[in-house]
């Protein structure tokens, strides 16, 4: 009840910030608001949510059965005018009707509580279920937003080149008026200039299919309008990659592995369960019944206690074949479970590997833009007083497009490497 409670003020507090946000008719997100936002908005986790209310329900239900259990009914009989003969004399039948309520407690029954542990052992799994949907959805959260800032970026570079091609195309036409230059050359550096203005329309186009991709993740409408409060460069210095590479990996902490080490619980108990059906079930009873309508012969009591006792006797191998098949289930839980233990230290080294690799070569791809850019505006100015030709512009500047996208695409690359070894780590 006081998880319950708790929840609900959180969702009180973020629907109150959300309903501000979209009161003022943006939402501005760091990757952390985006990533705590999409947690209480997400209908996936909202589902998750609900699983773990319903499985608390089914734990009360399966305790319930154990609890005392009571129950009435009322019946009328009517012999519609039958009458017997006794000793010579005609008895005639009249109608009956009795009002009966019963009481039963169950006393004993090992199915019982290994089907308690069951379900509360299931209710620890739903939950841990939910916390794995929260972390998919930070996941894809944040993925989404680096994938918008990554494009925004790549435009911006896109943009400001095709500003310097279009003041070189006209330094080149005012050359071609005064026959300096050929028109061939003012003609190649506009068909470049074309080619990069539908290039950064192609991606103008892609942002917004990835703002859209967020906006799903985040559980807001299609025509909500977000602002990312924070650049690539922000979350490059935010971000402690060799802090990241240095942290311990727990293997039990990872949700994959708690959920497998569940269903071992629970195919043990399923073992238990089995074999707990070869046991007898003891209840008591209490009954009351108060007669409306008697008959001229009755002779029940009104009230009656007992007790009942259910005692398996012979199945014909049938419970020894169920006890079977759920040690054969056992064992392929735990063989999943080494399976996916296996899995994940692997998972480790390649996510710290690719993670390592991606810093050197994001290094690198910046020390080559560097270098592309000086050459290219080195380029451009011996163009400008006749010591180059077009060709050796346009040549220049594809080789710093080239370069500027590599950085881009290794920016990208460390970012996803640490938001995969994050997402294994449990640390987002």
């Amino acid at each position: 009840m006081k998880h319950q409670i708790v929840i609900f003020i959180m969702l009180l507090v973020v629907s109150g910030k959300a309903f501000s946000q979209a009161g003022a008719g943006v939402l501005h997100l760091t990757v952390r608001e985006a990533k705590d936002f999409a947690v209480q908005n997400n209908k996936s986790v909202w589902n998750a949510g609900l699983s773990v209310s319903e499985a608390q329900k089914r734990t009360w239900e399966v305790i319930s059965a154990g609890l005392p259990q009571v129950s009435a009914n009322v019946s009328y009989q009517n012999m519609m005018g039958f009458s017997m003969s006794f000793a010579g004399m005609e008895i005639a039948l009249p109608p009956t009707s009795n009002f009966q309520a019963q009481v039963t407690q169950l006393l004993f029954s090992a199915g019982y509580w290994v089907g308690i542990k069951m379900s509360k052992t299931g209710e620890v799994m739903t939950e841990t279920a939910r916390l794995q949907a929260e972390l998919d959805v930070k996941h894809q959260t944040q993925s989404a937003y680096y994938a918008i800032l990554v494009a925004q970026e790549n435009r911006d570079i896109l943009t400001q080149n095709l500003v310097n091609l279009e003041a070189i195309a006209k330094t080149t036409e005012d050359l071609v008026r005064i026959g300096v230059a050929e028109q061939t050359d003012a003609d190649q550096i506009k068909v470049q200039a074309l080619t990069m203005t539908n290039v950064i329309k192609s991606i103008e186009r892609n942002i917004e299919l990835a703002y859209n991709l967020l906006r799903f993740q985040l559980g807001v409408d299609g025509d909500t309008e977000i602002m990312l409060t924070q650049t690539l460069n922000d979350l490059m210095a935010v971000k402690n990659s060799n802090a990241l590479l240095a942290a311990d990996f727990n293997l039990y902490d990872n949700y994959n592995v708690q959920l497998l080490e569940g269903q071992i619980d629970l195919a043990n108990m399923q073992v238990s369960l089995e074999k707990a059906a070869g046991l007898p079930n003891v209840a008591a009873f209490y009954s009351y019944t108060y007669k409306i309508a008697r008959s001229t012969f009755d002779m029940s009591p009104n009230n009656v206690i007992g007790l009942q006792v259910n005692i398996p006797i012979f199945a014909s191998g049938q419970r020894h074949a169920r006890t079977q098949q759920a040690k054969i289930n056992l064992k392929k839980a735990q063989n999943n479970l080494d399976l996916i233990t296996e899995s994940l230290l692997l998972q480790e080294k390649q996510l710290r590997f690719n993670l390592s690799s991606a810093i050197e070569t994001l290094a690198m791809q910046k020390e080559a833009k560097d270098v592309a850019q000086r050459v290219f505006e080195s380029i451009t100015r011996k163009y400008q007083h006749g010591t180059a030709s077009s060709l050796d512009v346009t040549t220049a500047n594809t080789s710093l497009l080239q370069a500027q996208g590599n950085y881009i695409n290794a920016m990208m690359d460390v970012f996803t490497a640490q938001t995969e070894l994050e997402k294994l780590l449990n640390t987002m």
